[in-house]
């Protein structure tokens, strides 16, 4: 960790220097928990994979019908891998 001196430090460059090290700590914890879901090999059905891309049920079929989201048939009934889920919510989301 890196160490800061106080010493002839404004109050607005120790703010900027707080600010800077949390927001990095925290990209690293998103990009951790991202791997670790993209890696996850959960079922999810319809309705929640509704719910985490935040999209109709319309939104959904057309999207399986393109191709961007992969649909499984278990029985008679769709389910949708997350980590297929995940990878299309990266690919739809807009770049900061």
């Amino acid at each position: 960790m890196e160490q800061i001196i106080l010493t002839q430090t404004t109050k607005d460059d120790l703010i900027l220097q707080i600010t800077k090290n949390v927001l990095s700590g925290m990209s690293e914890i998103l990009k951790e928990s991202r791997e670790k879901d993209l890696n996850s090999k959960e079922w999810l059905t319809s309705k929640e994979t509704e719910s985490i891309l935040k999209i109709s049920a319309v939104t959904r079929w057309t999207w399986s019908n393109s191709g961007i989201l992969k649909t499984h048939k278990i029985g008679n009934r769709l389910r949708y891998r997350k980590d297929d889920v995940l990878k299309a919510l990266l690919r739809k989301e807009p770049k900061i």
